[in-house]
């Protein structure tokens, strides 16, 4: 759910790498059309944005911000890695938000052309992840200053509860936040990227505490057949 891959990119782009209108977006020729086919393309594949990048690794079209045409790609190192590889993808920071950004050719021509899904990770899509498992997370990327919350299910103040915590510590098991325990475990995701995965305590223990109670019924009741035993004994 927070890492789409570049495979599942190029099963949706389909027959759009071949598209007529947008090769010739790459070209230079028909940017409102490239911008129109992108639109679609991102709706069919949820992706917040998608961006077409030419040979020269220039904006050909993005259909977040269209200003951006002609401008340089900002993460060049990227391209170099899908050319290297075939595709790629990669956490990164853009526009001040945390995207996965997956890397598909438009063609399996000469033309060098690229397709650029990004998939933003914040609150609506850790709020998917929550629903389907319960559980409270959290994606942080880690600064000089500290950390930042880029998205996570947990409230304001907890929010800072959790950065605080991680500061000091980043292999905590249990952090408290807004006074309660919970459990804790922090992976990593990318470059100074982490995903918190967080329970309460107490949900975490309650099948414990059902073990405890279990095991003191029983000991209770052989106490009472050991005591009834020694009573009767004493008595003969």
């Amino acid at each position: 759910e927070l890492d789409p891959r570049p495979a599942q990119v190029g099963a949706a782009t389909g027959a759009l790498g071949g598209d007529i209108a947008l090769r010739a977006g790459v070209a230079g020729v028909d940017q409102d059309r490239a911008r129109a086919i992108l639109a679609g393309h991102r709706d069919a594949t949820g992706a917040d944005v998608v961006m077409l990048l030419s040979p020269q690794g220039t904006m050909a079209a993005d259909s977040l911000r269209p200003a951006r045409l002609g401008d340089a790609f900002a993460l060049s190192p990227i391209l170099d890695e899908a050319d290297r590889d075939g595709q790629a993808s990669r956490i990164v920071v853009m526009d001040g938000g945390l995207y996965r950004l997956a890397f598909v050719p438009v063609t399996a021509s000469a033309l060098g052309a690229w397709l650029c899904a990004g998939f933003a990770i914040d609150d609506r899509r850790v709020a998917d992840v929550r629903r389907r498992t319960g559980l409270q997370v959290s994606v942080l990327r880690r600064v000089d200053s500290g950390f930042v919350v880029h998205a996570s299910t947990l409230a304001g103040v907890e929010r800072d509860d959790l950065k605080r915590a991680l500061a000091a510590s980043r292999t905590a098991v249990v952090i408290r936040l807004d006074g309660q325990p919970y459990a804790t475990r922090a992976e990593p995701l990318a470059s100074e990227v982490f995903v918190v995965l967080q329970r309460p305590l107490t949900e975490v223990l309650r099948p414990y505490d059902r073990l405890v109670a279990g095991l003191l019924v029983v000991v209770g009741a052989g106490l009472a057949v050991v005591l009834t035993g020694a009573f009767w004994l004493r008595r003969k």
